[in-house]
């Protein structure tokens, strides 16, 4: 066998202990009971130790060696890229301290469900306390030179430093504080003829299937299912499944969270045949991959092209919607007032949610922030940030999941999401300068073609700046960002 295929062969283990990982999370997530936590925890975390302990082994050291001496193809020195990165930087880390952080993680998720719920952010707090903890001791093994939280951004965005995210979030803080400024000057409120509710959450369900298939989402290769946080999971070759969560009193929360997550999951399905099972089979980075979630609920979600394709299905799903009129619900869609959940946050001020996070979460990986004082830390930036304050811990420091699983360095992504996501939808407009008017009819093949060929056919196998220099010409820079922003959202 060539150095390659042996090398193949031995990571295929690794990508099938994380397909069995995925599977045990997807299940915790949606339908398990609530008194199978513990167990749940200790299966997750012995298979990401026999995944984990497959990594870091001394055999893949040498069929590493192996590979790079005979590499052959692009294919080849890709493979050998991704994982020599991989293995170099895991190599420290002692397997079973890498176990105690999936169980710490795991158990802290579940615990956070019941606190989001209950909005007592006392019950998660010694977890909570637990995974910082934890966290920071993989910082440490992982090794950094500046600051510990250079080493947890590694995990997510190869190459991105505090120092680099400090000059990227400054000019958007700067664009968007001033937008929200403009609009707050303006008329803010819903408009008064749209019925609030409460809508039917079946019906939120079929018209979200039906989106999610327009825009190209198979769901022979995957599912569409609830959850308290939305995500999507790729199990495998041929099933990414996407969650989502629903608001009687707000179909745009539901709509557009389903095209956030259904364009994740179209990157996952549109990833090559032939890196199935690879480790390239994956995204160039996590804030590449929120590049297509948020194009999708954004760019394209947010649009009145969008509203207009959108008109017949609401007749069928949500007749009283449907009445009042494509120009109306885009206006609304597009609609900037600060608010106090992320995740429903129009375009202007959600990287000031962002901002938010990585402040806070800076200040815990750094140590000079205490988890007790995360709750009065959260009321006054979102008073700084956004002017608006969340009246219980569920609309403030419960709401979202990232924190309890350990993903600290993930929020950051976000922002970038945006940025490669602006930056991206230029090249795409360019390239297609009449696509508005098929996506008016419900046809985004131009939009979804353009990323298969030019993002989705790579997966893993660039960095993101290798990705979008290829893609776009020009390495990520805030200005398209910007840019779209002032022509949406800008005064007229």
């Amino acid at each position: 066998m060539r150095a390659s295929e042996l090398l193949l062969a031995y990571v295929r283990e690794i990508q099938e202990l994380q397909s069995a990982v995925s599977l045990a999370y997807w299940d915790q997530r949606t339908c398990m009971p609530p008194r199978g936590d513990t167990a749940r925890a200790a299966v997750i975390g012995r298979l990401e130790r026999l995944a984990f302990e497959r990594l870091i082994s001394p055999e893949l050291g040498v069929l590493l060696a192996n590979a790079d001496a005979r590499a052959e193809t692009d294919a080849d020195r890709a493979l050998v890229r991704y994982w020599q990165r991989e293995h170099e930087r895991k190599r420290a880390v002692p397997p079973d301290f890498y176990q105690q952080l999936v169980t710490t993680c795991v158990q802290a998720e579940s615990v956070w469900e019941r606190a989001r719920h209950d909005s007592d952010f006392a019950l998660f707090a010694p977890h909570l306390a637990n995974v910082v903890d934890a966290v920071r001791r993989l910082a440490d093994y992982l090794g950094y030179q500046d600051s510990p939280y250079d080493a947890l951004l590694e995990e997510y965005e190869p190459g991105m430093t505090v120092a680099r995210l400090r000059e990227l979030l400054p000019p958007v803080v700067a664009t968007s504080t001033s937008l929200v400024r403009h609009h707050g000057q303006r008329e803010s409120q819903a408009n008064p003829s749209l019925d609030r509710g409460p809508y039917d959450l079946e019906a939120q369900r079929r018209l979200s299937r039906e989106v999610l298939a327009a825009i190209g989402y198979d769901f022979s290769s995957g599912r569409l299912d609830d959850s308290t946080h939305p995500f999507t999971i790729a199990m495998s070759p041929g099933d990414v499944r996407i969650t989502n969560r629903y608001n009687a009193d707000d179909v745009f929360s539901g709509l557009l969270g389903a095209l956030h997550e259904g364009g994740h999951a179209l990157y996952d399905q549109g990833l090559p045949e032939e890196f199935n099972w690879t480790g390239l089979d994956s995204a160039a980075s996590f804030g590449i991959h929120e590049s297509q979630a948020r194009l999708w609920e954004n760019q394209v979600g947010r649009s009145p092209h969008f509203w207009h394709y959108l008109q017949p299905l609401l007749e069928r799903h949500l007749p009283r919607l449907a009445s009042v009129g494509p120009e109306v619900l885009a206006a609304e869609a597009a609609r900037v007032t600060p608010s106090l959940i992320r995740t429903e946050a129009d375009e202007v001020t959600y990287n000031l949610h962002i901002a938010l996070r990585f402040e806070l979460e800076l200040g815990l990986i750094e140590g000079r922030t205490r988890v007790t004082d995360l709750p009065q830390l959260w009321q006054e930036g979102m008073q700084r940030y956004l002017g608006v304050v969340p009246r219980s811990d569920r609309e403030g420091v419960l709401q979202d999941v990232h924190w309890a699983g350990g993903m600290f360095g993930y929020f950051p992504s976000y922002m970038l999401g945006n940025l490669y996501a602006a930056q991206l939808f230029a090249a795409v407009q360019q390239a297609h300068p009449h696509m508005w008017g098929a996506i008016s009819q419900g046809d985004f093949s131009s939009v979804l073609g353009w990323l298969r060929a030019h993002i989705h056919r790579r997966g893993g196998a660039l960095l993101p700046e290798e990705l979008m220099g290829e893609a776009t010409g020009h390495s990520l820079s805030p200005e398209p960002f910007q840019r779209y922003l002032s022509e949406r959202y800008g005064p007229n």
